[in-house]
């Protein structure tokens, strides 16, 4: 099953004990993961020019100010020529005469170290980095997050770390090797910056209109499955906040129609630079959420007895939590607007590789952590576990994060579907209303398929595993493959070994989210 991207709508006391199914008989078997395209502001510095400008006959005090600054002492703030300021020289020439400079030059290197780190954090932020690493981090962590505790326990500590740390490797060489497409059609002058700033426009100069297509109608079904997860997952989660007795009083079809307006709502948003709020309030709900989840299991393990619960492998279990752990990494389709978002797109793949590796230890620890805590019977959505209004809370959380990052899910998705009317014309626009209708007929589809099909969850996953299969590990090492080509640039021997290997990887692992 896909368990990245989509959560398995199917009741959820398939994966219970009977105890377990007895506490929690509304929960659902859901894991979700979300994407964010959000873009931070950039923060600027700017210094005022006059703050350096100094006459001519004022040259010795702005040096002796200068130095003052820099050894922390009071600036000079008087007149020029004036005798406080020919002093403040005096003292300079004095110190500098006699060979005393050591005071000077501690007193400079106790501000510079941490000028310069301030300056490296400036850097970063104004780079984009800082905003990008934040961003991609959104990506990988959604609701499907939640599930790690739930695959530790079946799967064990050392495999499921294992399989864990084997997605990130694989994701982040991908990922590198659709940087290095994009470089060498540049800096060879095969294609523009601009041909190349969408994924679907790099597979385009690499595979043609064929390739170009293809990678449209990856996205449009993957997001189209995430936005009927959506609607499943909210509502499902929504009626499991109300007591029991009014609860079993509500339709699944009631359930979806309720949160059916909002997410419509939502779809209209055809702007992106307004989301940036709402996506950060999404951010932060998944983080709290995570940080309530690991604090209740702390509390709850007991040395050795939560340690020895908890197998160390159990391959019988790979089939229940690989689409949890394999799909994880697995969202390249979503990270080339958070690379066009940064003013220095040539720290997108640093960034990134922050994020993806800060990730993998968050998730491990969240996921060993809660594992350890709530038992080998833990929910495969862990924020189940949590009882009272505690559990209240931090399930409104999850809902208000997808609710809020929506828009920029399904945004490449739905501009993909208003590019077929406008015959794939990236200069013109869909007018608003058709547009709004467009959106609309997306949304409404997504909500009538989560309503009226029976096991729609279990098409979703082996939908969804293919289509990010294919966007993440197969086409990947192809694109390189002809961008090189195309460029007339010669593959390193690394890369040359790489291409064939991953690409065999990929489709063995198509095939498992079907299987499995």
């Amino acid at each position: 099953s896909f368990g990245g991207c989509f959560p398995l709508v199917q009741s959820h006391e398939q994966n219970r004990t009977p105890a377990t199914q007895a506490n929690h008989p509304q929960h659902s078997n859901a894991r979700v993961t979300m994407q964010t395209m959000m873009v931070f502001s950039q923060r600027n510095v700017n210094i005022s020019p006059s703050s350096f400008t100094r006459s001519k006959n004022n040259r010795r005090c702005a040096s002796t100010t200068t130095m003052t600054r820099l050894s922390g002492k009071p600036r000079c703030v008087v007149q020029p020529n004036s005798f406080q300021c020919q002093r403040h020289a005096q003292q300079k020439i004095k110190m500098l005469s006699s060979g005393d400079k050591s005071n000077e030059n501690n007193a400079k290197k106790r501000l510079i170290v941490p000028s310069a780190t301030a300056s490296a954090a400036d850097a970063a932020d104004a780079s984009g980095e800082n905003a990008a690493v934040v961003n991609t981090i959104k990506s990988i962590f959604g609701a499907g997050g939640f599930a790690l505790p739930w695959a530790f326990a079946q799967g064990g500590t050392v495999l499921v770390t294992a399989c864990l740390l084997s997605s990130l490797v694989l994701s982040m060489e991908t990922l590198r090797m659709l940087v290095a497409a994009q470089d060498v059609v540049v800096n060879n002058n095969a294609a523009s910056e601009s041909d190349v700033s969408t994924y679907a426009g790099l597979t385009k100069v690499a595979l043609g209109a064929f390739g170009e297509n293809l990678n449209k109608t990856l996205n449009v079904v993957t997001c189209f499955g995430i936005t009927v997860s959506y609607l499943l997952f909210i509502s499902e989660t929504a009626v499991a906040m109300l007591p029991s007795a009014t609860a079993a009083t509500i339709t699944k079809v009631q359930a979806v129609s309720a949160v059916t307006p909002l997410i419509l709502g939502l779809s209209w948003i055809r702007d992106m630079a307004g989301v940036n709020i709402i996506s950060l309030i999404g951010t932060c709900s998944v983080a709290l959420g995570m940080l309530v989840c690991a604090v209740s299991a702390m509390t709850k393990i007991s040395m050795p007895a939560s340690f020895s619960a908890i197998p160390v492998a159990n391959v019988a279990a790979f089939p229940g939590f690989f689409g949890t752990v394999a799909f994880l990494f697995f969202i390249h389709f979503t990270l080339f607007g958070i690379q066009q978002g940064m003013p220095q797109k040539d720290k997108f793949l640093g960034a990134a590789s922050k994020a993806f590796v800060l990730s993998a230890i968050v998730g491990c620890l969240f996921g060993l952590v809660c594992a350890f805590g709530f038992g080998p019977n833990v929910s495969s959505v862990v924020i189940t576990m949590l009882e009272g209004p505690i559990g209240i809370f931090v399930k409104g959380l999850l809902c208000v994060n997808l609710l809020f990052t929506f828009p920029i899910m399904a945004q490449s998705a739905l501009v993909v579907c208003e590019s077929v009317f406008t015959n794939n014309d990236p200069a013109k626009q869909l007018a608003k209303l058709p547009a709004l209708i467009v959106r609309s007929a997306f949304v409404l589809f997504a909500a009538l398929c989560a309503t009226l099909i029976p096991n729609f969850g279990a098409v979703l996953g082996y939908v969804g595993g293919v289509c990010c299969c294919a966007m993440t590990l197969v086409l990947p090492p192809l694109i390189l493959d002809k961008c090189s080509k195309k460029a007339g640039q010669a593959l390193s021997s690394a890369d040359a070994m790489k291409i064939p290997a991953l690409t065999f990887i990929g489709v063995v692992c198509m095939i498992l989210s079907v299987v499995l």
